[in-house]
């Protein structure tokens, strides 16, 4: 695999938008106005969006295996 040091445009913005997503998604998990099994599944999402953030951190520290 080749490694690029710049990122495009595409991927810093959708970067972004899933990070302040999680941060949203993880602000309402936090809210005791909620039901908590709807707490439970914005939590799950929160981690999702924070995954999805970090998705070329992730995939660099799984590409170097050796």
């Amino acid at each position: 695999m080749t490694k690029r040091t710049q990122k495009s445009t595409g991927e810093v913005i959708s970067t972004i938008v899933f990070a302040l997503g999680g941060l949203v998604l993880l602000g309402a998990a936090l809210d005791p106005d909620f039901p908590a099994w709807e707490r439970v599944a914005m939590g799950i999402g929160a981690v999702g969006g924070f995954a999805a953030a970090g998705r070329f951190a992730i995939a660099s520290m799984v590409g170097r295996k050796g």
